[in-house]
C-alpha cells in the first residue's frame, strides 16, 4: 500500500507530505493542488511504464498526464531548477530527486533516488529492494480520469504496458475488454454485495452493484470477433433492449469502468479515481462512495479526488456500518491562501462523524440555506 506522498518545490507545493490510507478522499477548492498531489504517482508511473532508453528522464507528458514543460511544474514562488517527488510504501520510502537538464531546458532528468527501508537498514541491497517495490507499485497503478469516451460504442483491447488486470485506461477505454475477459470468473467474496439470489461472477456482481446506482440498470460488453474490438451495451431494465451508451445517458457510461476496476483489480493494487460522481444522481453518488469503501476494505487501495459531499457521505456511512474501519479512511481538504496551499485532515470516528469542518469543506449547502432565510436585498433597506 502507498502510505504517503512527498512533494518538494513542485507546482504549488513548497515541501509537503500527505498521508494516505486504504481509502483516501481528497477534496478542496479549484486550483488548490488536489490533482497536483496525485500527479506525484502519475508522473513517475508513466515514466517507468515507457521503458525507453531514456529511463533517467522524467516523462512530463504521456498517457497518464500531460504537464507541459519544466517551467510549468517547478514551484514559481521558490524557483530554481530542481524538485523532488516520492512516496512511501510498507517496505520504506523512495524519493526521486529531479532537475532540469543543463543542456536541454525542455527535459527533466533524475539525479538521484533516495531510499529508506523499514526497519531502517543501510544495506545497499535492502534499499534497492525498496526502490524495486516502489517501482512495482507504479507499474500496477490504475488511473481513471474524469473524462470518458461517451460518444463511442466500440472500444479497444489493451496492449503492452497497459495490459494488466483491472487497468481500465485513463478514460475507461479498456473496461469493456476486462469485463469480457473476466465476466465468468468469480469475484472475491469481500467485494460482493450481499443480496440473496445473486451470483458471484463478475457478470452478476457488476450488475448487482450497478443496480445500486441505477435501479434495474444492466451493463454488458460483446467481443466483435475476429477483431480485438469490443462493444459496450447498456439497458435500463431486464425487459428493455440493449442500447449504445450515447442513447442511455452519461451516468452509466461513466460508472462502468469504475465498477469493473474495483471488482477485478488485484489485491494490493492502487486505483486513483478523479470525480467518481460525474453525471450521477446524488443517491447514486452516495452508493458510489459505499462501493469504493467496500472495494477498499477488500484490499484495493482507493484514492479519490472529488467535489461531492454525497460520495463522502457514502464513505462515512460505510464506516458507520462497519464496511470500512475508521482507521482505514482519510479525508484531506485542500485550500489555497496567500501563503500557499494548506491541507486540513478531519478525523472520522466509528459513527462516521468528522472531527472538524474547515470553512469550504462541503459546507456550501449550509451557507446557501442561510442566505435563503435572510431578507432579500430589496427588503433590507425598507
Amino acid at each position: 500500500m502507498i502510505k504517503s506522498l512527498a512533494l518538494q518545490n513542485f507546482k504549488c507545493f513548497d515541501d509537503v507530505s500527505i498521508p494516505l490510507k486504504p481509502l483516501t478522499l481528497i477534496t478542496g477548492l479549484n486550483a488548490a493542488g488536489k490533482s497536483t498531489s496525485l500527479q506525484t504517482l502519475l508522473l513517475l508511473a508513466q515514466t517507468y511504464r515507457a521503458q525507453t532508453r531514456h529511463l533517467n528522464e522524467l516523462r512530463l507528458n504521456g498517457t497518464l498526464c500531460a504537464l507541459g514543460t519544466p517551467g510549468d511544474v517547478i514551484n514559481q514562488r521558490r524557483g530554481g531548477n530542481s524538485f523532488a517527488l516520492g512516496f512511501s510504501i510498507d517496505q520504506g520510502f523512495a524519493l526521486w530527486r529531479l532537475a532540469v537538464h543543463p543542456q536541454d531546458r525542455r527535459a527533466v532528468v533524475m539525479q538521484d533516488i533516495e531510499a529508506g527501508s523499514v526497519p531502517p537498514d543501510s544495506d545497499q541491497g535492502t534499499k534497492q529492494r525498496t526502490i524495486d517495490a516502489a517501482v512495482s507499485a507504479l507499474e500496477q497503478l490504475i488511473y481513471l480520469s474524469a473524462a470518458r469516451q461517451v460518444e463511442t460504442e466500440v472500444f479497444p483491447s489493451p496492449q503492452g504496458a497497459d495490459r494488466f488486470i483491472g487497468n481500465v485506461g485513463v478514460v475507461g477505454q479498456f473496461a469493456a475488454y476486462w469485463f469480457d475477459q473476466e465476466k465468468d470468473n468469480e469475484v472475491s467474496s469481500s467485494r460482493c454485495l450481499n443480496e440473496s439470489n445473486t451470483g458471484t461472477t463478475l457478470r452478476h456482481q457488476l450488475n448487482v452493484w450497478a443496480s445500486q446506482l441505477f435501479p434495474d440498470g444492466e451493463m454488458n460488453a460483446v467481443n466483435l470477433a475476429p477483431t480485438s474490438l469490443l462493444r459496450l451495451e447498456l439497458r435500463t431494465g431486464l425487459l428493455a433492449q440493449w442500447s449504445r451508451p450515447s442513447n442511455i445517458g452519461y451516468g452509466m457510461t461513466y460508472a462502468f469502468p469504475i465498477l469493473v476496476a474495483g471488482l477485478i483489480a488485484s489485491s494490493g493494487s492502487t486505483i486513483i479515481i478523479d470525480s467518481p460522481e460525474a453525471h450521477l444522481h446524488p443517491a447514486a453518488q452516495a452508493a458510489m462512495g459505499m462501493f469504493l469503501a467496500k472495494m477498499s476494505a477488500s484490499g484495493v487501495q482507493v484514492l479519490i479526488e472529488t467535489h461531492s459531499d454525497h460520495v463522502m457521505d457514502g464513505v462515512r456511512i460505510a464506516v458507520r456500518d462497519g464496511v470500512l474501519s475508521k482507521e482505514a479512511a482519510a479525508f484531506h481538504y485542500f485550500d489555497r491562501t496567500a501563503d500557499g496551499v494548506t491541507i486540513s485532515s478531519p478525523i472520522i470516528d466509528a459513527e462516521g462523524k468528522l472531527s472538524e469542518w474547515p470553512r469550504g469543506f462541503f459546507d456550501q449547502h449550509r451557507r446557501s440555506a442561510a442566505k435563503l432565510i435572510r431578507p432579500k436585498p430589496s427588503e433590507r433597506s425598507q
